[in-house]
């Protein structure tokens, strides 16, 4: 009985080793867009609200020679640079 079981027990390991190696190697790949955000995208702060938001989706505005990043139309016409 244990025989059986062992048996069993390996013939199921090497099913699944030989699934999960051929699904490597046969399924495609799609390629990479450059629509699709990287991981780790640089994180800037909003000085009027103070929101975190990716550099990507922020507004910009050039004050005082420094470019600032704003979450919103509102906040970036608010913003007066003096805090």
């Amino acid at each position: 009985m244990i025989r059986l079981l062992f048996v069993f027990l390996l013939f199921f390991l090497g099913y699944t080793l030989l699934r999960l190696f051929l699904r490597i190697l046969f399924l495609p790949r799609s390629p990479r867009t450059t629509a699709e955000s990287p991981k780790g995208e640089e994180m800037v702060q909003d000085p009027q609200c103070g929101t975190y938001l990716p550099r990507t989706d922020a507004l910009s505005r050039t004050v005082g020679g420094e470019e600032k990043y704003f979450c919103s139309k509102k906040c970036r016409d608010d913003y007066s640079g003096q805090k």
